[in-house]
């Protein structure tokens, strides 16, 4: 194993997770030097160091890494941007014990949104700034920031680039292998811009429209207020964010050739066509029941809260305008399958991936036409009639059934230390989607702050599998038992 190159690129990735605490610490001196501006200026000062020491005194591998090392790479920087991310609120103090802070790092830095906090208002402003720059960093993944600062290391960047892009989503990044970190950044950084100024227009707060735009476009979820969205009350600052989470859960590579105008239209894409239709068909049923059911008696209001929810399910992004956890079963047990889905690969949703989903969809319906028709020539097509591989599809299929799998699990985790089975399953759920809020005593209107210790460290390890598409980690833990 290539330790000197492993350990140098989890150094950078510490150093980009020590600038972001460093810009907390300025937002917490800027706001009259509050509470926790030591705890952050400290944890600042110990993770520089912690990552400065590979980079400055490991000497330089004359090798490249392989995809194993890769894997360890990404596996590495996200376990310790968590580890050192949770610092600045064990030091703070208040509800954030060291299982806490743990909790809340991982659910910020994997962009889940699951909070243990009962008083979200309490805060002092450098704390909720860096709980929304977590969500920030881990959007994109620590490793895609590493890339644009590794000097003179095109292999290593190729490499990494493509274990962080998931294979489903490879086909639409039409452009060469150097240019994909660029594409993606210029996204991000162009939708938060236009979400930040969009929301100050619509009457946020400067410093609440910043950390709402970092939120939304990471498709986290944390909030600056206890009621999230709902506090505003504006149906306008709904409206935007509701745009920018789908955007947000969309293909990046596409919407950036769509954008420049490189022949790519985003809608013309199957699975753009199917995730855009099934929130709209989910939202309209849900907006039914709730209607039919009595839960809602407003027309308007039953339309605009399903949308809304069900949009910040879908796209991974947890925000909330109202208590989603007593509506009707059926239209819970939708909003369950929108959280097992989720947005487009190529995105910074979570979740199985609306491609996946549709090309299991695709793939089973071929096979009963197959069925009927044992002698016709069925392929899978995405995109510009691209035939699918058969070897992707049973990957896509190998993948659902481990995802599943580890759900069920953990749900049987969950349920050992008594939670009862909505909350089990629907935390389960969440937390591999990386969605955050679910149902029951944990739902929108909750947090996680009377779950047990065990539970929190479970639910940790299983947004970060989650976050990581549970491959890097089966990697990596197979690549030290082999060597053991």
């Amino acid at each position: 194993m290539n330790v000197r190159a492993i350990s140098r690129n989890v150094g950078v990735a510490l150093l980009f997770v020590a600038a972001f605490m460093f810009l907390s610490a300025i937002v917490a001196l800027i706001y009259g030097l509050d509470s926790s501006f030591s705890p952050l200026l400290l944890s600042c000062i110990l993770t520089l160091t912690s990552g400065l020491f590979p980079v400055v005194f490991v000497p330089r591998s004359q090798s490249d890494i392989n995809t194993r090392e890769g894997l360890a790479v990404i596996l590495f920087s996200w376990v310790l941007a968590s580890l050192f991310g949770m610092m600045p609120f064990a030091l703070w103090g208040g509800e954030f014990s060291l299982i806490n802070s743990f909790f809340e790092s991982v659910s910020g830095i994997t962009t889940t949104g699951a909070t243990i906090l009962t008083n979200i208002d309490i805060l002092p402003k450098g704390l909720l700034f860096r709980r929304s720059s977590l969500h920030y960093i881990g959007g994109l993944g620590v490793v895609l920031f590493i890339m644009m600062i590794l000097p003179s290391m095109s292999t290593v960047r190729l490499k990494m680039s493509r274990m962080e892009v998931s294979d489903v989503s490879k086909p639409n990044y039409n452009l060469k292998s150097n240019q994909l970190v660029k594409v993606v950044l210029s996204v991000y950084l162009g939708l938060t811009i236009s979400l930040f100024i969009l929301l100050i227009l619509a009457g946020m707060e400067p410093f609440d429209a910043i950390n709402h735009a970092m939120s939304t476009v990471s498709t986290g979820g944390f909030s600056t207020k206890n009621a999230s969205i709902g506090f505003y009350d504006s149906r306008l600052i709904e409206i935007i964010i509701m745009v920018f989470m789908i955007l947000s859960s969309l293909h990046f590579g596409l919407l950036y050739s769509s954008i420049v105008g490189r022949n790519a239209n985003i809608f013309r894409y199957p699975v753009t066509k199917y995730y855009l239709l099934s929130i709209l068909i989910c939202s309209v049923v849900v907006a039914a029941n709730l209607l039919l059911s009595g839960s809602i008696s407003s027309v308007s209001d039953a339309i605009f809260d399903s949308f809304f929810n069900v949009i910040s399910l879908v796209s991974s992004s947890g925000f909330a305008n109202c208590d989603t956890s007593v509506w009707p079963l059926f239209s819970i047990m939708i909003l369950v399958f929108l959280t097992l889905q989720c947005g487009c690969t190529g995105s910074t949703s979570g979740g199985l991936k609306a491609d996946r989903v549709w090309m299991l969809f695709k793939a089973t319906h071929n096979q009963l036409l197959k069925t009927l028709h044992p002698n016709a020539v069925i392929q899978v097509k995405y995109g510009d009639n691209q035939v699918v591989d058969k070897n992707l599809i049973s990957s896509v299929s190998l993948f659902t059934v481990v995802y599943l799998f580890i759900v069920f699990v953990c749900s049987l985790v969950y349920a050992a230390i008594g939670m009862d089975f909505i909350d089990a399953v629907s935390s389960s759920v969440t937390m591999m989607g990386n969605v955050g809020p679910c149902f029951g005593s944990v739902g929108a209107a909750s947090n996680y702050s009377a779950i047990p210790a065990l539970g929190k460290f479970v639910m940790s390890i299983e947004m970060i599998i989650g976050r990581l598409e549970i491959y890097s980690v089966l990697v990596v833990f197979l690549l030290f038992r082999k060597r053991a």
